[in-house]
């Protein structure tokens, strides 16, 4: 039975220590992300129901503002 790659199947012709560096660096940016988002989302949790109306964010927008922000979605 042949052995394949799954590793990863979409960087062919790559070393398997291109392959590392790669992740790493996607993790890096993954944390990154995740660190934007927590940070608007405390920072918009943590306003009051004024405050937020002054900005025009209702308090069940704050999660999806926090994943635009973060992620770009």
């Amino acid at each position: 039975m042949a052995n394949m790659n799954t590793l990863a199947p979409h960087v062919s012709g790559s070393t398997f220590g291109q392959v590392i560096i790669d992740t790493i660096a996607d993790l890096r940016d993954r944390r990154a992300q995740r660190a934007v988002y927590r940070r608007v989302y405390n920072e918009l949790s943590a306003m009051g129901p004024r405050e937020l109306a002054d900005i025009g964010i209702s308090r069940n927008n704050i999660a999806e503002i926090a994943k635009q922000s973060a992620y770009g979605l």
